[in-house]
C-alpha cells in the first residue's frame, strides 16, 4: 500500500511517503511559512525520487488543522485535488492527534493569537481564552514557542525534532483500516479545521 501524507499547518511542512518497502519522511523548514511556493514541487520530487507515480498511490492523509490558516488551505487544497483526480480516499488528520501521538503527551497548547489558545487532546481541540485555560501545570503538556510562558514544564515541539511524517502515515493507515465506512474519506466531505475565523486585517 502506497500512502502519501501532507502537513503544512505548522511551523514546518512535513511530507511522508509509505511504499511497499520503505517509509520516507521529509521535513521542509521555512522561516516565512511560504508553503504554497514549494509544496507541490516537493511532493513531485518525493514521488519521483522514490519511483512512485501519482497513479501508484492508494491513500492520501492530510493535516486539516488547526494551525496556520494559509498552511491549512494549501495542504488541504493540494490533497483534495490529488484525491479527486486520482480517485483516492483522503484521510483527515488534526494537529492535536499528530503531535500528541508523536510526543506521547496528554495536552497540546498552541497560541491562537488575540489572547486565545488551542487546547487539544487526541480526541478534541477547542479554542480557549487565556484566563479560561484549566490544565494542571504538572500534567504532560506539549506546546509551541509562544505558549511556553504559560507552562514552564511543557515540552516545545518547535525546539525538538520528531518524525511527524511517519506519525501521520501510521495514523492515516490506522484510521483507514479501522473505518467501517470508507465513504467518510471522500475528498468532497473533508473540511478544514480552522476552529476560529480567519484573521481580518
Amino acid at each position: 500500500m502506497n500512502i502519501l501524507t501532507i502537513c503544512s499547518a505548522l511551523n514546518n511542512s512535513y511530507l511522508g511517503l509509505k511504499t511497499q518497502n520503505n517509509i520516507i519522511s521529509k521535513t521542509i523548514a521555512s522561516d516565512e511559512n511560504y508553503h504554497s511556493l514549494y509544496l507541490i514541487s516537493e511532493i513531485q520530487k518525493l514521488l519521483k525520487t522514490n519511483y512512485i507515480k501519482p497513479q501508484d498511490l492508494n491513500i492520501i492523509g492530510v493535516n486539516c488543522g488547526p494551525g496556520s490558516f494559509t498552511g491549512i488551505r494549501v495542504a488541504l487544497t493540494i490533497a483534495k485535488i490529488m484525491a479527486g483526480e486520482l480517485n483516492l480516499p483522503l484521510v483527515p488528520l488534526n494537529t492535536s492527534e499528530i503531535l500528541l501521538t508523536a510526543y506521547n503527551k496528554k495536552y497540546l497548547v498552541m497560541d491562537a493569537r488575540r489572547d486565545m489558545y488551542f487546547i487539544g487532546t487526541k480526541d478534541n481541540t477547542e479554542l480557549v481564552y487565556k484566563d479560561k485555560i484549566n490544565i494542571n501545570p504538572n500534567d504532560e503538556i506539549l506546546c509551541d514557542k509562544r505558549s511556553l510562558e504559560l507552562f514552564s514544564n511543557a515540552v516545545c515541539y518547535e525546539n525538538t525534532q520528531k518524525d511527524l511524517a511517519k506519525t501521520m502515515i501510521e495514523l492515516t493507515q490506522e484510521k483507514y483500516n479501522n473505518s467501517k465506512n470508507k465513504n467518510e474519506f471522500n475528498f468532497m466531505q473533508i473540511k478544514a479545521n480552522y476552529i476560529q475565523t480567519p484573521p481580518v486585517f
